[in-house]
């Protein structure tokens, strides 16, 4: 898919977290920035490559592979 396309995707991605997870999150130019209390991270937009980094708190580790499941779940849905 095109840049604009998977800016509009990972709007869809953020706006999911938001819902599921009580996420916060601002769009900054090509990346969105999302916040919730034990984790943060960001989604970025590039030509060719999206990338997705989140850094969880203590309290979160534990979920770790269950947090990367979903987010590979959302970005084969929404980044088809």
């Amino acid at each position: 898919i095109g840049k604009e396309a998977a800016l509009a995707a990972a709007m869809s991605v953020a706006e999911r977290m938001r819902e599921k997870a009580q996420v916060h999150y601002r769009v900054n130019g090509d990346a969105i920035e999302f916040e919730r209390s034990g984790a943060k991270g960001s989604i970025v937009v590039g030509d060719q490559t999206v990338l997705a980094e989140v850094t969880l708190g203590l309290l979160l580790k534990p979920m770790r592979g269950f947090i990367e499941q979903k987010i590979d779940d959302y970005f084969g849905r929404y980044f088809q």
